[in-house]
């Protein structure tokens, strides 16, 4: 099973934020639209936007938008340096982890401005059944960088999973979530993940589950009521030698699995 990775969010209070053919694009083309507030302070701004749901056909436009965003500000990819200096560069296996795993399905989310640019985006996936040997992705990823990564999330689901709590409910997963950074601060991610839980819930999902790999987006579920079930420290996760495999900038200390009945 793909789990989240959520990138930094808020500029100020930085917090970040399987495979169903649910058909969401067709029941929920326009969800709604806001004008943006500050969430500490409920200012009220010009800068309007409605939430959509995701389709194969918006998956160009979605991947720029991560490549711009996401992919550089997310603090595993920051601390291995997956992304090369450069303004198009990218990296070929995230994107196509990201397409795999969450364009095509319906069960994801984009904010959209007035002048139809994309300023926030929310990948979610449905849960599947763990597995204790590694997915074709991770034996065929030539990406060691990348692979690191897709082992780590791997490594997370099974200790999640070990108890087969979950077993035979459907589980909707927050896998990515990112904010364009001249839209931060103004409570897009929030409301993209409050319209994921309520769709969700209206679809039959029992749960709502993110893997945070961030210490903001970590403050984010709880706030959102989410319910840590799961910890690993970033110093816990060693390679054969007794090195963290990884070591981002701080606060980021550990990944966090959230979990939310709904």
């Amino acid at each position: 099973m793909e789990t989240a990775l959520l990138a930094d969010l808020n500029a100020s209070e930085r917090y970040d934020a399987g495979k169903s053919q649910t058909n969401f694009a067709k029941d929920v083309p326009k969800i709604a639209k806001y004008t943006l507030a500050d969430s500490a302070n409920d200012e009220r701004t010009d800068m309007d936007y409605h939430m959509q749901v995701v389709t194969k056909d918006d998956k160009a436009r979605v991947l720029q938008f991560l490549r711009r965003f996401f992919f550089r500000d997310e603090p595993l990819n920051q601390c291995i340096e997956l992304i090369p200096e450069g303004e198009d560069s990218t990296c070929i296996e995230l994107e196509q982890y990201c397409s795999k795993s969450s364009l095509e399905n319906n069960l994801s989310l984009m904010a959209v401005s007035t002048s139809g640019a994309i300023v926030g985006v929310l990948l979610n996936g449905k849960v599947e059944p763990p597995s204790d040997e590694d997915s074709e992705f991770i034996t065929t990823c030539k990406n060691p960088k990348f692979r690191k990564i897709v082992r780590l999330l791997k490594y997370v689901d099974r200790n999640v999973n070990h108890n087969e709590k979950f077993q035979g409910l459907n589980v909707l997963e927050i896998r990515i979530i990112s904010v364009d950074s001249n839209w931060r601060g103004k409570g897009i991610a929030r409301a993209l993940i409050e319209k994921a839980l309520e769709i969700a819930k209206e679809k039959g999902f029992h749960f709502a589950r993110a893997d945070c790999s961030s210490y903001f987006s970590g403050k984010l579920c709880s706030r959102l009521g989410f319910e840590p079930i799961y910890k690993l420290k970033y110093a816990d996760y060693v390679d054969d030698d007794g090195n963290p495999v990884f070591s981002p900038a701080f606060p980021h200390k550990a990944m966090v699995s959230y979990i939310k009945k709904l």
